[in-house]
């Protein structure tokens, strides 16, 4: 649908709160009735643009949770696939990450305050399986960090989500690249006296 990609467009532009239907049927080039035909709200819009990936996200990171690989590789994995999805769903998901969640239900009905409770529950889901990727490794020692496991967490999550205000499609290098980039970086904070060298890395790359 036209309305889809003209919505992700100007969100990205303008931000979220200040997007009205107009803009986005201006910049599909049709009416506003028209719009309306096939979407009640723009908070419809944010819902329908968002929700696949994310879901896909959190799906894919169960799946990697579940691998049998040891919490290093698990984590520069979960790096490495949230950067590719990025790029994929560009920019539908950094319209996510750049909005304040708890402004996004658009009113105080049970429709919008179903669907902040909805993105507190994505947020949930995903940090807790890396969280409990990082709090593994630290228990098995394939991790070392003085920090808490949910700080862990909530700084690999934060960098790659940051990514939204230089990354694009397209540039010096994609987004697998970085991906590997991070986890590598990330993972020498986490592996400081690392004697095992290449083999962790060709691991981690592999």
């Amino acid at each position: 649908m036209a309305g889809l990609e003209a919505a992700v467009r100007v969100f990205r532009a303008k931000g979220f709160r200040v997007t009205t239907l107009h803009d986005i049927a201006e910049e599909a080039g049709m009416s506003r009735a028209a719009l309306y035909y096939y979407v009640g709200s723009k908070e419809q819009l944010f819902r329908d643009v968002v929700s696949a990936a994310v879901t896909a996200n959190i799906a894919d990171a169960e799946r990697v949770v579940a691998e049998d690989l040891p919490a290093d590789a698990k984590l520069a994995r979960l790096i490495a696939l949230l950067m590719e999805s990025f790029e994929r769903h560009y920019p539908y998901l950094y319209v996510f990450v750049q909005e304040d969640f708890s402004k996004l239900g658009g009113g105080t009905d049970s429709v919008s305050g179903s669907w902040e409770a909805t993105i507190q529950d994505w947020n949930k889901r995903y940090l807790d399986l890396v969280k409990q990727v990082v709090a593994d490794g630290i228990a098995t020692g394939d991790l070392r960090t003085a920090l808490p496991s949910g700080v862990v967490a909530n700084c690999v999550i934060g960098m790659t989500n940051s990514s939204h205000a230089w990354f694009r499609p397209g540039g010096l290098m994609d987004a697998a690249e970085i991906g590997a980039g991070m986890a590598r970086m990330i993972l020498a904070g986490l592996r400081p006296d690392d004697p095992r060298g290449d083999r962790v890395r060709s691991r981690l790359v592999g």
